[in-house]
């Protein structure tokens, strides 16, 4: 093997035996370093590692050098091992949730600072930039704002190839940059991108159609941008900042178990303060009467229609999981073969037994009386022959008449998505928000389930075995703020007096030893 030594023998050009090129090695900052030099000739290659190794001087002086692993490289094992050793046990999209917030957020931020580095006076330092208020993109000047939508996502994204990614970003910086440079990024308005629109159609030298295409593609990758400004600017919540500091610990945990790191640093938050505890959003007794009679009477008013279905399917759904308290994700998965209308034997009422596959693996769960009859229904009513159902508010078969059938076992349950019906029948009602401004959602049927029966005077272990949870969970975010999960009479309670001690001091006479 060939082999030239240059700058006083502290770099090695050498040749490998069946290679044509020439690599180039030196020992700097504790750590062999190599690198092809991409040369046939052997001059050009002693220039080319003449430079590499003084750019390598130069970082080793300003400390960019690191002889250990980097965050960055962590996170990489971290994502190829999790989603392998995971597979089936995760939900794919909390596996995605952990590629999304390292993409986003940590790698940009600690992606080439030494695995030593992360310390927690960084993680601090983290929090502070991420809750900075001054932070905005949508306040900046439009230039400088792409400038850190490049840095921290220019459109990379798990459905969209890296080299997409950059034609796009290409697009955005040739052309739609130099036209809103001068003004704030909150300026460019749907008038101003109209105004962008007839402006550049004009300069395409193609015909008018081939010109509108091309730039709406454009404005797509536009549209894209300014909507992930608008949500950078807006402060995270907690809940996210939490989420984002468990990906952190679990990429360092990573380092730890292959040796690139000795122990795990402390990351929890400084000043923290004890918590308040607050409740569920639920509906009171009033609220729910007023939900489902509004339910009941979409479906009156679209029956016949198209749209007779799919509202005729969410006012079951909502009676269902009011009367189950199941998890909307454990409703979705559910089939018509893991439900059964049985008679109890302890209450003599007729019930659903059903057995559920969700959150907390396979379980059972009993019903009220009053989830038989919305179940009996979704039983008796055709559906579609595909349980490809959308979130839209009208089933369309295509050409022909459709052709509906009764459900399979196999079946969904529920096999369509009702975020937006349910959303919309919410804010037509004026039911979104509970009195604390908390959101309403399908899962607030569930906590409406458990809170009815902590009103009855049900047993709390008995709700946490139906509903799948923890006694804990059952205290700390609902009986709590249940009244009548306090016992008056064990409350108000008063020692009684003794009658000859008070007839005693009432005479004033002595007590005989």
């Amino acid at each position: 093997m060939a082999n030239h030594t240059i700058m006083g023998g502290k770099v090695h050009v050498y040749k490998r035996g069946r290679s044509r090129y020439w690599q180039c090695s030196t020992y700097i900052a504790g750590k062999n370093r190599r690198v092809s030099t991409k040369q046939e000739s052997l001059a050009q290659a002693k220039d080319f590692a003449e430079d590499w190794y003084l750019d390598l001087r130069g970082k080793n002086n300003r400390g960019e050098l690191k002889s250990e692993k980097t965050f960055k490289q962590a996170a990489e094992q971290f994502l190829r091992e999790y989603e392998v050793i995971t597979e089936g046990q995760r939900h794919p999209g909390y596996v995605e949730g952990h590629e999304r917030r390292l993409k986003l957020h940590l790698v940009p931020f600690f992606g080439d600072k030494g695995l030593s580095e992360v310390t927690p006076g960084l993680v601090q330092e983290y929090r502070i930039s991420r809750l900075n208020p001054d932070n905005k993109p949508i306040e900046k000047p439009f230039k400088q704002a792409v400038r850190q939508f490049e840095k921290e996502y220019g459109f990379r994204s798990n459905h969209r190839t890296d080299r997409e990614a950059e034609a796009r970003l290409e697009a955005v910086k040739k052309h739609i940059v130099p036209y809103f440079s001068d003004g704030v990024a909150a300026t460019v308005t749907p008038k101003a991108i109209e105004k962008y629109r007839d402006h550049r159609i004009s300069e395409i030298d193609q015909e008018p159609a081939i010109a509108a295409k091309i730039v709406d593609r454009e404005l797509g990758a536009l549209g894209e941008m300014l909507n992930w400004m608008k949500q950078r600017s807006r402060p995270p919540s907690k809940s996210t900042m939490h989420h984002e500091i468990v990906t952190l610990r679990q990429v360092i945990k990573t380092a730890i178990r292959h040796g690139w790191l000795e122990h795990l640093p402390d990351f929890s938050p400084p000043y923290r303060k004890a918590e308040k505890i607050a409740h569920r959003a639920w509906f009171s007794q009033e609220e729910y009467r007023k939900l489902y009679e509004a339910s009941r009477a979409r479906t009156q008013q679209f029956k016949g229609t198209t749209r007779a279905w799919p509202n005729e399917q969410l006012h079951d759904y909502i009676l269902f999981m009011a009367n189950t308290g199941l998890r909307p994700d454990e409703a979705n998965t559910l089939e018509f073969r893991d439900v059964e209308i049985v008679e109890d034997e302890g209450t003599g009422e007729t019930i659903l037994l059903i057995s559920v596959r969700g959150k907390r693996g396979v379980g059972y769960c009993k019903s009220m009386a009053n989830a038989v009859r919305p179940f009996e229904r979704l039983v008796d009513r055709l559906r579609p022959p595909s349980d490809d159902q959308t979130d839209v508010d009208d089933t369309e078969t295509g050409s022909g008449e459709p052709v509906w059938r009764k459900p399979q076992p196999t079946d969904l349950v529920f096999p369509a998505n009702h975020k937006k019906q349910f959303n919309a029948i919410l804010e037509e009602n004026d039911l979104k928000f509970d009195r604390e401004g908390n959101r309403r959602t399908a899962y607030s049927l569930r906590h409406t389930y458990i809170c009815f029966r902590l009103l009855e005077g049900a047993d709390i272990y008995q709700i946490a075995k139906n509903c799948r949870t923890s006694v804990e969970m059952i205290e700390k975010y609902y009986a709590s703020h249940i009244a009548t999960t306090l016992d008056a009479s064990a409350i108000n309670v008063r020692r009684p007096k003794r009658k000859n001690q008070s007839k005693e001091e009432d005479s004033g006479k002595r007590p005989e030893a």
